[in-house]
């Protein structure tokens, strides 16, 4: 009879550390609350936010631009996607004076910067889009903002800046080119989203014919004392034939919007405070999550804020 006792008190134990094994495993929905000072405040005003029961983890969407929850997983978008850049140009004679400097942008280049590349690569002439200095001096003249929507599907492009130039007897012309801005028009966006610029995604000078020993000879090279790109020409009288190149682009491609870590599982959290600048309505969305190796659940609330003059 004590044995078969014993063996009861076993299997009883036994069982209790089976389901509290099985409750460690089990994650618990979140249960947080968000209380507002008030849903109505005048810009520059914080509003406040007291929160009770938070979970493991809390993000924060303000619903500001870029920081919308709709738009967490958006990667892609589509809208108005605009082109412009700075040039000039100095010092060319004869026919070197004009049309030695052109615009042009391939969807089947292998990005890898050599000559043979871009000989091999299929190019479609644009130049006509831009404005391009006639002017016999330095001063910079905007290329126009210039819609290339047409040339944005998604997939990989790249432009390229040619300068040429067969006229061996009379001058070459130099150029400068800085400032490449492409930007898009997104649904509810107060201003436009940069896709490229200057140094993103960046360019690779590419020497297809007339290569020179001197490093600043002839090509195109990036000018760090001027902070532009700079292209000598041919003064030392060879036929040249020189690419600027972007790297890779997508013109489709957006970051996604993010949202602000509030609380992370060792932290904290009673309370928080948050300023808008500007006047609108914004829904702003507060996202918890309990997180284990066992799994993850999660809470979306969201509110709207009215922010006035």
């Amino acid at each position: 009879m004590k044995s078969f006792n014993i063996i009861v008190v076993f299997l009883i134990v036994a069982t209790s550390l089976i389901q509290s094994c099985d409750n460690l495993e089990e994650v618990s929905t979140p249960e947080f609350k968000v209380i507002l000072n008030s849903l109505e405040v005048k810009a520059g005003e914080p509003v406040m936010f007291t929160v009770s029961n938070a979970p493991d983890f809390l993000k924060f969407y303000s619903g500001e631009f870029g920081h919308q929850y709709k738009y967490k997983d958006r990667t892609n978008a589509e809208g108005t996607v605009t082109m412009s850049f700075e040039n000039s140009q100095k010092w060319g004679l004869g026919s070197n004076a004009k049309d030695t400097f052109t615009v042009w942008y391939s969807k089947d280049y292998d990005g890898s910067g050599t000559p043979e590349a871009v000989n091999s690569a299929t190019w479609i002439e644009i130049t006509d889009r831009f404005d391009i200095s006639t002017r016999y001096d330095f001063t910079f003249q905007s290329s126009g903002i210039v819609d290339i929507t047409d040339l944005a599907d998604g997939n990989t492009i790249y432009f390229g800046f040619r300068y040429f130039s067969d006229n061996v007897v009379d001058r070459g012309a130099e150029w400068y080119f800085n400032d490449l801005s492409i930007q898009m028009d997104v649904e509810e966006a107060p201003a436009p989203l940069t896709v490229a610029d200057e140094t993103t995604p960046g360019f690779t000078p590419v020497d297809v014919q007339g290569v020179v020993d001197a490093w600043n000879a002839a090509k195109w090279y990036w000018d760090s004392g001027k902070g532009h790109w700079r292209m000598r020409g041919n003064s030392d009288r060879i036929v040249n034939e020189d690419w600027l190149i972007t790297n890779a682009i997508n013109l489709t491609a957006v970051n996604p919007d993010m949202g602000i870590n509030l609380k992370s599982y060792s932290t904290l959290l009673n309370n928080f405070e948050y300023t808008y600048a500007t006047p609108g309505v914004y829904t702003v969305t507060m996202v918890g999550n309990n997180t284990t190796i066992y799994g993850n659940k999660e809470k979306v609330e969201q509110f709207t804020i009215k922010v006035i003059e």
